[in-house]
């Protein structure tokens, strides 16, 4: 591995949760979390102080409520809790609309409720799931079955396959990770889940492989999937919140600009560049 892939791998996480995003509610299901988002929301947040911040993720949900979602590789301190608070209130102020906090983390072991005590007696409860809860040596005989079967991979398998890296098991998380890419590369599905999922994998390899030539070698087995490898993480762009919400990224982008977003969070979801933006703001203007 080269020099430059090593550098902030302590962030590594927090990047495979944005990439994660695209498949967030097959995560969500998995969670047993009653909604599915629907659109994406703006990330910025503008606190009591006058500060701005940038959520994880924030999105409209099918029942017309929004959800503040944060993704977490540490234990939850104080401020923390607060900088959700603060979110929370924004939001509720900003949409009008009641809105759900949950974190979904890979440090705890089970699934608890986070408790921020503010005011008197007041307390602020965000719930948190934990992809520990999961029994990784279970999925994998799970999958490995279906894919001795042939049979095709539901929505939840494959989210399974993105996760299954984190989730408890009496294997390390690198012989996990080496495990989600060989089934990966067995299992039946569309090319656009397959995309996406060895994306986060290899992805996650930067963090969990650290020696050089294993690394190398865990990248020939992405490779022999015939997969595009360099385009991977540039293409995932392409993919969005699935169940039919996946659209052309100038499509996305012109809707995202009629209802307001700012630039920095249209390039964050469709990946385009300024210019492009720019180039479909004059369109929208005329």
């Amino acid at each position: 591995m080269k020099n430059d892939k090593k550098k902030d791998l302590k962030k590594v996480e927090d990047k495979y949760f944005c990439l994660l995003f695209p498949g967030i509610n097959s995560i969500l299901e998995k969670f047993e979390f009653p909604y599915r988002i629907t659109r994406p929301c703006p990330t910025k947040i503008i606190t009591y102080d006058g500060k701005e911040r940038r959520a994880d993720f924030i999105g409209l949900l099918d029942n017309d409520e929004i959800l503040s979602l944060e993704a977490h590789s540490t234990a939850i301190g104080k401020e923390d809790k607060e900088k959700f608070f603060d979110y929370a209130c924004y939001m509720r102020t900003r949409y009008r609309r009641k809105v759900h906090t949950l974190v979904i983390s890979t440090h705890y072991k089970d699934n608890k409720q986070v408790i921020l005590k503010w005011h008197n007696n007041n307390e602020f409860t965000i719930p948190y799931k934990s992809f520990k809860s999961f029994d990784g040596d279970k999925t994998i005989n799970n999958i490995s079955l279906k894919n001795k079967n042939n049979e095709e991979l539901t929505k939840s398998e494959i989210g399974d396959l993105r996760i299954l890296t984190f989730m408890k098991s009496k294997r390390s998380p690198k012989e996990l990770l080496i495990k989600s890419i060989e089934l990966t590369q067995e299992a039946k599905m569309n090319e656009r889940d397959r995309l996406h999922t060895a994306a986060l994998l290899s992805f996650l390899a930067k963090k969990f492989i650290t020696d050089d030539e294993e690394y190398k070698e865990v990248m020939k087995m992405i490779d022999k999937s015939e997969l595009d490898f360099d385009g991977i993480l540039g293409r995932i762009g392409k993919i969005y919140y699935e169940d039919g919400i996946e659209k052309n990224r100038h499509e996305v982008a012109e809707n995202l600009i009629k209802e307001g977003f700012d630039d920095e969070t249209i390039k964050r979801i469709t990946k385009l560049d300024q210019n492009e933006i720019n180039k479909l703001k004059q369109q929208h203007s005329k």
